[in-house]
């Protein structure tokens, strides 16, 4: 992983959002995938390479006493703005853990579809996401880092 640069603050952040998220992996998979299955082994590997990308980002990480909220990937807590590729239409949304309490209009849970797929993808990725709804296309214009 090439080295990013980051503001003090985004850094502080990130470690202990790393640190949050580690201590809250079990009770979060006891909660939301009782049991052994199929979907609970995609979700342990998708938050070990979450875990070991954030970690991997912190040890190679430059830090900046400048404040910029840009940010090289999608964590939980990223604001996400995503265009459309069938209408351009853009949206913009902010991934959040689903056992937060203070949702508001914009946020999605990092174990809804769309949640999922974004995770660790980068600034003009394209993202292909499988709903309910249908199978739906987005290309990820900006990530700004606002961990709850």
């Amino acid at each position: 992983m090439a080295k990013a640069l980051l503001s003090k603050t985004t850094f502080e952040n990130l470690v202990k959002h790393l640190v949050d998220i580690e201590e809250g992996k079990n009770k979060l998979l006891e909660q939301y995938f009782s049991g052994q299955s199929k979907e609970r082994h995609e979700f342990e590997k998708l938050f070990e390479d979450y875990i070991k990308h954030i970690g991997r980002l912190i040890e190679n990480a430059s830090v900046s006493q400048t404040e910029d909220s840009k940010f090289p990937f999608v964590t939980i807590g990223s604001e996400v703005e995503i265009q459309d590729l069938s209408c351009q239409e853009v949206f913009k949304y902010r991934i959040v853990h689903p056992f937060n309490d203070q949702i508001k209009g914009g946020d999605v849970s990092y174990l809804s579809p769309i949640g999922r797929s974004l995770l660790l993808k980068k600034l003009g990725d394209e993202v292909e996401v499988k709903a309910p709804g249908g199978v739906y296309n987005y290309r990820i214009k900006s990530i700004a880092i606002n961990p709850e």
